[in-house]
């Protein structure tokens, strides 16, 4: 798969335009704000932006690289050049999936709402979230519970979870594990209060994990006994990342215990909205 193949005129429906100069420009401009820099890289003497922007993208770290498929799909142009919005996406997996590389790239997010369009009741979609480059270190683990979570919470009334958990994931790609804690923690309450109020039952938005949970489980088929194993996404917030302050001694969050906090929190999304919506 050749990422270039989706912006030539060979896989554009609309008249057969091709976009692959656009797209260098584009890319180049958008990489020149992100790094600061005019000349992306001066020690190749580039010629053009299109060249400056392949002679960094050749020679770039990894990360770099993968915020630059993420910029990919925020291009003004990306949706001239494509037919379904999310092909580039599962090429983009399956190259990942082949060289067994350890990410996976998360779909476009879309919420559809009833707006009056001169007096009829009409349809529309508002796109609501880009994709973005996630780890994926267990492909067991991350077919049976990330992707899962990822696919529940893309329902618009998961918004606040759904964002916070995108961005604990992203957190964890570019290793601020401190706060993928505090991201993993705050998804998990947003979903336990959008269960409550779905369902009629009473909290306070200043509720914690702990009161918010033990308020789900008082009111659902959940055995009380679930109470501890589900609060340790909260537990790991509180007593590992910076959330609540880190007083004297810095904490340095090791990257196995952010992975856990990852998994554990997809796992409990999907058995808390499972067992109660």
């Amino acid at each position: 798969m050749r990422v270039m193949d989706r912006f030539s005129g060979e896989d554009n429906p609309f008249g057969g335009s091709d976009y692959r100069g656009d797209f260098w420009l584009a890319i180049h401009k958008r990489l020149q704000y992100l790094h600061g820099v005019s000349v992306l890289a001066p020690e190749a003497r580039p010629n053009s932006p299109p060249d400056d922007a392949i002679a960094f993208l050749t020679n770039c770290s990894d990360d770099h690289f993968l915020d630059f498929i993420e910029l990919i799909f925020k291009l003004e142009f990306y949706w001239r050049a494509v037919r379904d919005e999310n092909s580039l996406v599962d090429d983009i997996n399956h190259f990942f999936e082949l060289d067994a590389l350890p990410y996976a790239l998360t779909s476009f997010v879309r919420e559809e709402r009833i707006e009056d369009y001169r007096g009829t009741p009409t349809t529309a979609s508002y796109l609501t979230e880009f994709p973005r480059v996630i780890r994926r270190d267990s492909q067991v683990t991350h077919a049976q519970a990330v992707a899962p979570a990822l696919q529940l919470l893309a329902d618009k009334r998961f918004a606040s979870a759904n964002r916070e958990f995108l961005e604990a994931l992203e957190d964890f790609r570019k290793r601020d594990y401190d706060d993928c804690l505090v991201k993993c923690g705050s998804a998990f309450e947003s979903a336990l209060k959008l269960i409550c109020e779905t369902k009629g039952w009473p909290y306070k938005q200043s509720d914690t994990a702990k009161t918010l949970l033990q308020t789900v489980i008082s009111n659902s088929t959940l055995d009380p006994y679930f109470e501890q194993p589900l609060l340790v996404i909260a537990i790991l917030r509180n007593r590992e990342s910076t959330a609540h302050g880190a007083g004297v001694h810095a904490r340095n969050v090791p990257p196995q215990r952010a992975q856990f906090a990852i998994n554990a929190t997809a796992a409990g999304i999907l058995l808390v909205v499972q067992e109660c919506l």
